[in-house]
């Protein structure tokens, strides 16, 4: 079935009870509990108390629908973390951040990187330019060590700390914490070994310098 708008639905600026934002956060909280594929345009309508019609009016199809939640999403961890740094806070787990803030946006991502795709490459690469951006900041004032390869490690970031949402089953098993559905509050102990991790030496130094060298010498244009 193909809807058509009409034309005289109520406010059309994204911002009243009517509007596309409205319709973007009903889209993006059934998204994040039922999935991409057991959501449909009339369901996202009816949790935003809106006709059908208007959502396509302003997303013209459900792809529309989910690039604006995408885009949604990206922004606001951007500010998230650009804020986190202007604060002069060490960022945090993407993770861990999301789920004592906005966890319905983290559960948008689980299904997202779940179900994979274009669409989900396409949100990926901009996390990780956003983050290009706000770990330069944190660079700058002195909050983060600069790197060899800043977006090697972004990306590198990105894969670690969001893998651990499809992994949830393993970390519930492991650790005894459930980021999909599990509270906030429980999550301390695995920040604790995150920053762990990210803020004391894993490896001896000598061999991590020798693992450097490896590194150097496979690197496309290395010198022999």
């Amino acid at each position: 079935m193909t809807y058509t708008y009409r034309g005289d639905d109520r406010d059309v600026t994204g911002d009243g009870p009517g509007g596309a934002a409205r319709i973007r956060d009903a889209a993006i909280d059934l998204y994040g509990r039922r999935g991409f594929d057991h959501v449909t345009l009339k369901d996202i309508a009816v949790a935003a108390g809106v006709s059908a019609p208007l959502v396509i009016h302003h997303y013209g199809s459900t792809a529309g629908l989910r690039t604006a939640c995408d885009h949604h999403i990206a922004d606001q961890i951007s500010r998230s973390k650009t804020d986190s740094v202007h604060r002069g806070h060490l960022p945090r787990s993407y993770v861990t951040e999301l789920m004592q803030t906005q966890k319905h946006l983290l559960l948008y991502l689980f299904r997202a990187f779940a179900v994979g795709g274009e669409q989900t490459d396409h949100l990926f690469d901009q996390l990780v330019e956003d983050s290009l951006v706000y770990t330069a900041e944190g660079e700058e004032l002195g909050l983060v060590h600069p790197s060899s390869d800043p977006r090697r490690r972004a990306v590198i970031m990105m894969l670690q700390s969001f893998g651990a949402l499809l992994l949830h089953r393993q970390m519930k098993r492991h650790l005894d914490i459930d980021p999909i559905d599990g509270p906030p509050e429980d999550m301390g102990p695995y920040m604790a070994g995150v920053l762990e991790l990210y803020t004391q030496p894993v490896l001896n130094a000598d061999v991590y310098r020798n693992l450097m060298d490896i590194d150097d010498d496979t690197h496309p244009g290395a010198q022999p």
